[in-house]
């Protein structure tokens, strides 16, 4: 019997939680199988076994965090385990300590640690022009590739970030892990009347609770509101979203809010930070690298768009469209999470007025950005009918005072209600 303990995962990492078991006692299992999938702080995994043979027993059930060099899986191996290989060496050998050229007992079926399915890359006819976004086409040129060339796996073909990866990876190359993992929390379908439903708060779900109740009771939270006129700004986008659709961009309201906080952390750079707790220390960032908060079927996730002060408002929308939609697929890679020095949090195409956002710690500020109404408002003494939005923003009061935090969403008022200004950053 082969008792696998949990191997070291990454650096630093001491434990990890059970997300799911891929097998069961009973199952066989080939060398390289991945048996079950561990969640860090860093990242999910699959781990799989070394050696093949028989499952007879799993230690801990999804959700149980465990250490490393623990027991996983106790497997019976049999004979054959470590058994040379039954074919004439050229050369006298050794018998193989762990996996033999052919590995013994044979499994079922059991196929070599095959990757989640994925869209099948469509091939084009020759000489048609590939459907990507400036952000791929970009991706393409750095890597010196004819994106043409590239079959696309996306919507009507269009050739993803993914699809260049797939398109320059060596044959043998094994598919990266993803840092997401499936719904942690399934949505109850409602108990009988008189009874109750328990369900076992694990993997992504624990983890954002454990960073909500971190964030919150680390950094004393206020949150300020204001309402912003974004009339000229709905005329602005109305405008140039035809431009940007020419050019395979979907143009939203947040590129422009994005544009418009780089030019406000000029004036307000305390508040494009991270806090170090230990020495308790402020560091500052010169460059804006803000994540967006993006609801996803596996929870919720804040992909960052990085350094937003050296790109154009067509460069961040389209970014910021694939990002997105990388994140919800699942196919987002782990340093796309990290690196935030500001977030945004959206719910404007759900409803509601404002919310009270909470810091992404170590983040010191939040924009929370709302839905655009319109409503009668006062203007030169007249009742006429405007774009409105409120913005509710959060702030850590121990390093941000509330007229600070006040002056700095003056000025990102200042910028939207004069989206002309945003032009100030091209000279």
């Amino acid at each position: 019997m082969f008792v696998f303990e949990l191997p070291e995962i990454g650096e630093g990492v001491v434990e990890g939680e059970i997300v799911q078991w891929l097998v069961k006692p009973g199952d066989a299992v080939a060398v390289d199988q991945p048996i079950c999938e561990i969640m860090t702080d860093k990242a999910t995994v699959e781990i799989s076994t070394p050696k093949g043979g028989r499952i007879l027993e799993l230690v801990g059930e999804p959700g149980d965090v465990i250490q490393v060099h623990t027991p996983l899986a106790h497997i019976e191996t049999g004979d054959g385990a470590a058994a040379p290989a039954p074919v004439a060496a050229p050369e006298p050998a050794a018998p193989a300590p762990k996996a033999a050229p052919t590995p013994a007992p044979a499994p079922k079926a059991a196929p070599a640690a095959a990757p989640a399915p994925i869209p099948l890359p469509v091939a084009r006819p020759d000489g048609a022009r590939a459907l990507a976004t400036p952000a791929v086409r970009r991706h393409a040129r750095e890597l010196d590739l004819d994106i043409n060339a590239v079959p696309g796996s996306g919507k009507g073909g269009r050739v993803t970030h993914d699809d260049l990866r797939a398109y320059t990876a060596p044959p043998a190359a094994a598919p990266a892990a993803l840092p997401v993992v499936p719904a942690a929390l399934p949505q109850s379908q409602g108990p009988a009347p008189g009874q109750e439903e328990r369900i076992k708060i694990i993997g992504l779900r624990r983890k954002i609770a454990e960073q909500m109740v971190k964030a919150r009771f680390t950094a004393p939270h206020f949150t300020y509101v204001d309402e912003v006129d974004m009339t000229d700004l709905v005329a602005a986008r109305r405008r140039l979203k035809p431009l940007a659709e020419s050019r395979g961009v979907k143009l939203t309201y947040l590129p422009f809010i994005m544009k418009a906080l780089v030019q406000v952390f000029r004036r307000f750079p305390n508040f494009n930070a991270n806090v170090v707790e230990d020495p308790f220390t402020l560091v500052v960032k010169g460059s804006v690298n803000i994540g967006v908060a993006t609801d996803t079927p596996r929870g919720l996730y804040v992909p960052v768009v990085k350094d937003v002060e050296s790109k154009t408002l067509l460069q961040i929308a389209a970014e910021l469209v694939d990002l997105t939609e990388r994140t919800r697929q699942g196919t987002v890679a782990l340093e796309e999470l990290q690196g935030g020095t500001f977030t945004i949090t959206s719910v404007g195409n759900i409803g509601g007025m404002f919310a009270t956002p909470i810091i992404n710690h170590p983040e010191v500020a939040i924009l929370g950005v709302n839905r655009i109404h319109q409503r009668p408002v006062v203007r030169d003494g007249q009742v006429v009918v405007r774009d409105m939005l409120y913005l509710s923003s959060s702030f850590d009061h121990r390093l941000l005072d509330g007229a600070m935090a006040a002056r700095f969403t003056t000025a990102l008022k200042e910028i939207l209600e004069l989206p002309e200004s945003l032009m100030l950053e091209m000279i």
